[in-house]
């Protein structure tokens, strides 16, 4: 039996627990990703943020958030949608772990929660053959490229009136990168239940807090992010609403992915130790500041790792950079500089005044970026975002 959240103290949004203060991050970015440059966004542009987390089922929550402010954001202020063959390692590792788990490998019926621009759903569609792929995704400009790949897309959050609309009992439902942002659980379990057939099966993806809490890392501490799960407090909110474990696993990006059967078994995982997650994350950010002081700056990745580290360092880089050339010309909220292609960040950093540069990158997929780098005729230091020498 959980024991109720002591008075004066935020009640865990998963099994009632008692919260404590977790993660505190000062003057954080509100906005994640870059916007046209003629964008005005009114201030403010940064907020003080905090994380509890319980002490029965290890999950982390934003206590304080503006759920007002983050419809906003996730409507129009979203991340920027990629070209075919840009940014997949997420999308791969989740397709790979999906056929690990060895589901229903021929479902009739698709539903993708949060489809951003419906790359993953078209493809799942296209290798099982499906007769129906449903979309949920609230972004007008991602909704739109998932619309010409010939999903059916709903434009609007999904939850307990999820079911209006007509949608066919669905087979295989997903959400990558969703829960997280999710404000009410009964309204979004009341959804799934109304649409998945009997014999459904539900697949999360999520960034892992026992994978970031060990890593000391501060990637999924962010103003989007409402909750971040372990998996203990993952399965345990999806047995509360019906749904049992069946499998899961982490990725060596640190993202949860755990499949789910309605009716199926509730187990009980081990609780991550998350002591002195504070003190790494501080410690992080000071070594960050002594590696790249007074040095010119390069950052590829313009996205939330990108514009954490800027925070984290007090600065932004001279140079910012993406390989999604719809990013190009683009410039993040409150920022002068605007984003440039590699090869122009390059040539100018090659340049004999730029003086000692260090090119960092800060997006998650260096598999794809380093060799880029390289071959685009770059020959000095590059890091991560955490100061490992690549």
């Amino acid at each position: 039996m959980n024991d109720p959240a002591a008075p004066g103290r935020p009640a865990c949004p998963v099994c009632k627990g008692s919260g404590t203060a977790f993660v505190r991050l000062p003057k954080q970015p509100i906005y994640q990703h870059p916007v046209p440059a003629d964008a005005v966004v009114a201030k403010p542009h940064a907020i003080d943020l905090e994380w509890s987390s319980c002490s029965d089922c290890a999950h982390a929550w934003q206590p304080n958030f503006d759920e007002s402010l983050l419809r906003e954001i996730y409507k129009s202020h979203y991340y920027t949608p990629a070209p075919d063959g840009i940014g997949v390692q997420f999308r791969d590792e989740f397709i790979a772990t999906l056929a690990s788990f060895r589901l229903n490998e021929m479902p009739r019926v698709l539903l993708e929660i949060g489809a951003s621009d419906g790359d993953v759903l078209a493809e799942l569609k296209n290798r099982t053959n499906a007769s129906h792929a449903y979309a949920f995704e609230p972004n007008e400009e991602n909704a739109r490229i998932a619309r010409r790949r010939g999903l059916d897309v709903r434009e609007r959050f999904f939850g307990r009136d999820a079911a209006a609309g007509s949608l066919e009992p669905v087979e295989l439902i997903y959400a990558r990168h969703v829960i997280e942002h999710v404000f009410d659980f009964e309204g979004f379990f009341m959804g799934l239940n109304a649409v998945a057939a009997p014999d459904a099966d539900v697949v999360l993806e999520t960034p892992s807090l026992d994978f970031h809490g060990a890593h000391g890392s501060i990637a999924p501490f962010h103003v989007e992010h409402v909750h971040v799960f372990a998996l203990r407090s993952l399965t345990r909110l999806a047995a509360l609403h019906g749904w049992g474990h069946r499998d899961s696993g982490v990725t060596p990006s640190g993202n949860l992915i755990a499949s789910f059967k309605k009716g199926g078994s509730s187990e009980r995982f081990p609780a991550p130790c998350l002591g002195g997650l504070q003190a790494k994350l501080t410690q992080r950010r000071e070594d960050m500041r002594r590696l790249l002081a007074g040095r010119r700056l390069i950052f590829w990745g313009a996205g939330s790792a990108g514009i954490a580290l800027a925070t984290a360092i007090g600065r932004e880089p001279d140079i910012w950079t993406d390989g999604n050339p719809n990013k190009i010309g683009k410039k993040f909220v409150g920022s002068t500089r605007q984003i440039v292609s590699p090869e122009s960040a390059i040539a100018e950093a090659s340049s004999s005044q730029f003086g000692d540069p260090i090119f960092v990158i800060t997006s998650s997929f260096q598999d794809e970026i380093l060799p880029r780098i390289r071959q685009l005729g770059w020959n000095g230091a590059i890091f991560d975002g955490t100061g490992h020498r690549l």
